[in-house]
């Protein structure tokens, strides 16, 4: 097993900045251990907001509700490129969640926006959210799920090997593109990825709201349905966090409301300042056997 500190050496002395006419954005060039990587940021105060997107996806799927975000809280807001996505270079490597993390942790160090973190995460951006809460619980003051990913709901829809399946399918090509090498890329390791988050459950003491999409699913039985909400409900039992259902939305819930997400960024930002997550323990729901603040909902 991984331990919690990985050696992060990041090669950020380039750091490339466009500013985008007319708006208050920046895009970033961050170098990360040989590679790029691209972030677009939302100027604020010294507290960030970091957004995870799903998979498959990159920082323009946030480019409509992040200035919302920003405004409404004023803080800096940054969305990014996953290696392979959008601006950022590919990796040849195998996969691996933990590098995942390390990787976005550098990033931010480079910009000093490592701390004092609020963390919002979609679909498979909230494996991420998650994992990088655990690994520097310090400095994470919040978390939103936004129909987020979870082990029991990736359980409840047939497993994370059922999932992978499809994906692989769709993007294993004979001369795929660097989209799809980095669909591929995540695809594969989707099970591991699956099997190494059952050992890092949410972390407690800091406020955590749970979006869920309310519109049922086209073509979906019920059960599967079910299935992947039930991670959701308990998400919010072993932290303590607020359920919200976002009427009318599906998956793609920050495009479909985002004044949902707006509200409830808003919110946990708000509820977080000045505080420490705390490293949640398997099995145990916050406040059973774990020690000092541990809910903060």
């Amino acid at each position: 097993m991984k331990r919690v500190f990985f050696g992060i050496v990041a090669a950020c002395s380039a750091l490339t900045w466009q500013a985008k006419a007319g708006a208050a954005v920046k895009d970033v060039t961050v170098a990360v251990r040989g590679t790029k990587m691209h972030l677009r940021l939302y100027p604020g105060s010294g507290r960030t907001i970091l957004l995870e997107s799903g998979s498959g996806l990159g920082a323009d799927t946030w480019n409509d509700v992040a200035p919302l975000i920003a405004k409404r809280t004023g803080a800096t807001v940054i969305s990014y490129d996953r290696a392979g996505m959008g601006s950022s270079e590919g990796l040849d490597t195998v996969y691996d969640v933990h590098d995942e993390i390390s990787r976005i942790h550098a990033a931010l160090h480079a910009l000093k926006r490592d701390q004092s973190l609020t963390l919002v995460g979609h679909s498979y951006g909230g494996y991420l959210i998650q994992l990088y809460a655990n690994l520097y619980p310090g400095d994470v003051e919040g978390l939103v799920y936004v129909d987020a990913n979870t082990v029991k709901g990736i359980d409840g829809i047939g497993g994370a090997e059922t999932l992978a399946a499809g994906r692989i399918k769709a993007n294993d090509v004979p001369e795929p593109t660097p989209y799809q090498r980095s669909n591929l890329r995540l695809s594969r390791a989707l099970v591991a990825t699956q099997e190494m988050m059952r050992r890092y459950p949410p972390v407690c003491a800091v406020p955590v709201t749970v979006i869920t999409a309310g519109k049922q699913w086209p073509d979906t039985p019920a059960a599967v349905v079910e299935g992947w909400r039930s991670g959701h409900a308990e998400l919010v039992r072993m932290t303590g966090g607020r359920a919200v259902v976002a009427d009318g939305a599906g998956h793609m819930l920050h495009k479909d409301r985002p004044d949902i997400v707006v509200d409830e960024v808003a919110r946990v930002f708000g509820a977080g300042a000045g505080r420490a997550a705390m490293p949640g323990i398997v099995g145990l729901p916050c406040g059973k056997g774990h020690s000092g603040d541990e809910t903060a909902n």
